[in-house]
């Protein structure tokens, strides 16, 4: 398995993992509030992560000459008190699939406008997996939270 695959996987897990956490943080805590703490405690380990291993650096010449890349952080942080609404009023499969057929159709339209990079055209096959997603998830969001 290719490792860009491993790692597409291995994100996806950790979407879901981490929108079931900031769920239940954001139950207890106002959702912006709970989503300072989870990226306190990812600036903590990113920091520590960079200590122990200095030739990872922190290439502060990269960032100036690309500051825009910091608007991830404030996507992250938008992204993460989104979630912590979502899953509490929707229910975490059904905010899961609503956030993926979303991410899917922007990232569609990213690479096709070639914003991200290279332009990536469009081609049937495709559009079709995009549609069978995007019905996936009416048919899942549709029903709300299942009461077990």
């Amino acid at each position: 398995m290719p490792i860009a695959v491993l790692a597409a996987v291995l994100a996806g897990a950790l979407i879901a993992i981490q929108s079931a956490l900031i769920g239940a943080f954001g139950a207890n805590l106002n959702p912006f509030v709970a989503a300072f703490w989870v990226h306190l405690a990812g600036l903590v380990f990113g920091t520590l992560g960079v200590l122990v291993a200095p030739r990872l650096g922190f290439e502060v010449a990269a960032v100036r000459q690309a500051p825009w890349g910091l608007l991830a952080g404030v996507a992250g942080m938008l992204l993460v008190t989104g979630i912590a609404v979502a899953v509490s009023g929707l229910g975490l499969a059904s905010t899961l699939a609503i956030v993926t057929g979303v991410q899917l159709v922007l990232g569609f339209a990213l690479e096709a406008s070639g914003v991200v990079g290279r332009a990536v055209a469009l081609d049937p096959v495709r559009v079709l997996g995009a549609v069978i997603i995007v019905v996936g998830v009416y048919v899942v969001a549709s029903r709300g939270p299942v009461a077990g």
